[in-house]
């Protein structure tokens, strides 16, 4: 997508057909609130919850069966558990195998996780962050590995949340991920405000937070490149100046699975 469209050049794809998506967040309960306002009250697709430490739950089941978003869990909220953790991982293929006949072979997986400086930063959970954004590479899995596409939030993904809503958010900066946080708890918005139109306004900053980068056009199927280039400048400017550019990459995955296109 060329990164200097703006919202009159972009639009909402909502008879888009994405079949079964699987989708892995840090948080416990607002990374799944927002995706299920996305999937269900804005898109009206199927969507089924993992909770850490928790059974399965159907949470929204659709009229149109065809398009079931998964959003799962892994076992802590550490970077280094979407690397190690194999339970979520079975818990994800047996379900997949037993309720939809499907594997997570050709399943779009996406692994939407924060980078934030409030908790130990040292030299090993760096690393961690490293090996991910090199392990993670494509959102269309072609094993069981399940490798998936790595979206990071800078500094996390509250930052997603307030760039609906704010027209140069990308402009913003922080220096921890509670200062984000805070910023959008005492906001007049909420996750039930997003809606088609915020979306693409979300979309709109995170293109021209990738234009600041001088990133100029990027293809969610080959964003490795892009993924390091961003985190390579993010952290530059965090050791440089001591605060993150606002920019919270969720807005690939609408992109990847043609929910968000450029109109005629």
């Amino acid at each position: 997508m060329d990164c200097q469209s703006t919202t009159k050049k972009l639009k909402i794809n909502k008879n888009k057909c994405i079949g079964t998506v699987v989708v892995v967040v840090e948080g416990e309960e607002d990374e799944f609130r927002l995706l299920k306002h996305i999937f269900t009250e804005i898109l009206d697709y199927n969507y089924i919850s993992m909770k850490r430490n928790k059974v399965i739950q159907h949470e929204f089941m659709s009229k149109d069966n065809k398009n079931t978003v998964i959003v799962a869990n892994t076992n802590n909220s550490n970077i280094k558990s979407i690397i190690d953790d194999d339970e979520y991982k079975d818990k994800l293929y047996k379900l997949l195998k037993t309720e939809y006949n499907k594997s997570l072979k050709n399943t779009y997986i996406y692994i939407i996780w924060d980078r934030d400086k409030d908790q130990e930063d040292d030299v090993k959970v760096k690393s961690y962050y490293k090996k991910a954004l090199n392990t993670f590479t494509s959102s269309l899995d072609n094993d069981y590995d399940m490798n998936g596409l790595l979206l990071l939030s800078y500094p996390c993904y509250e930052a997603f949340n307030l760039s609906n809503f704010q027209k140069r958010y990308w402009q913003n900066t922080y220096c921890i991920s509670q200062k984000c946080k805070k910023e959008f708890n005492e906001s007049r918005q909420c996750i039930k405000d997003i809606n088609e139109k915020t979306l693409l306004l979300a979309i709109e900053n995170m293109n021209l937070g990738l234009l600041n980068f001088n990133i100029h056009d990027y293809d969610p199927s080959y964003f490795k490149k892009v993924n390091e280039t961003v985190y390579r400048k993010e952290e530059e400017l965090y050791k440089t100046n001591g605060y993150f550019s606002a920019l919270s990459l969720i807005g690939v995955m609408l992109v990847d699975l043609g929910l968000v296109i450029e109109s005629d």
